[in-house]
């Protein structure tokens, strides 16, 4: 079966990503140079799924920079399937705000004491950021915005954008430290 193949209007219909930004991240390699037949250029599916991928991450908050990064260490000969299979790696970081920590915990055989405590540990961090990211924010972030003229609609803009980078950055942060603390009992269990 031969795949179908989209010319640029197409292809910006279809993923709602403009020709001048499909063009602008052919020119970054975030998406692969257009398929050339004679002198126009087609698009197929890994050219749609490496959009959606670019789109994924921008709405996570991605800078351009780290959109790059991200991007080059999937191989190009990555089929659609395996973006998709990134895209789908992409949800964790989204946070879902009806997380039963107690009633997941308890369904692991944990009593309800302890899975209330964990709870009660992940509140009292959750808080802690949330006020200590506030701070930064307000005494750091805001004033800066200010001085370059931007608006309270677009600070508002940036602390939505704020919010999975820092999902994903403490989701980060506790498994090296959960990993370090493991490492450190396993050590004192080997003397």
């Amino acid at each position: 079966m031969e795949t179908e193949l989209l010319t640029l209007d197409e292809l910006t219909e279809r993923t709602g990503v403009s020709a001048r930004n499909v063009r602008f991240y052919a020119s970054r390699g975030l998406v692969p140079s257009p398929i050339r037949r004679g002198r126009s250029g087609y698009y197929g599916p890994d050219h749609i799924a490496r959009l959606e991928l670019v789109r994924e991450l921008q709405g996570h908050g991605f800078t351009l920079a780290a959109i790059e990064k991200y991007v080059d260490q999937i191989p190009e000969s990555a089929t659609p399937s395996d973006i998709a299979r990134h895209l789908s790696l992409l949800a964790p970081v989204t946070g879902d705000r009806d997380v039963d920590v107690p009633g997941g915990l308890s369904g692991m055989g944990i009593s309800p004491e302890a899975a209330a405590a964990v709870a009660e540990v992940y509140a009292d961090h959750g808080r802690q950021v949330a006020e200590e990211l506030s701070e930064i924010v307000r005494t750091m972030v805001w004033p800066q915005f200010r001085e370059h003229g931007y608006t309270a609609e677009q600070l508002r803009e940036f602390i939505h954008r704020l919010k999975p980078l820092t999902i994903a950055g403490l989701v980060t942060a506790y498994e090296q430290a959960i990993d370090q603390s493991q490492a450190s009992y396993d050590g004192r269990r080997a003397r």
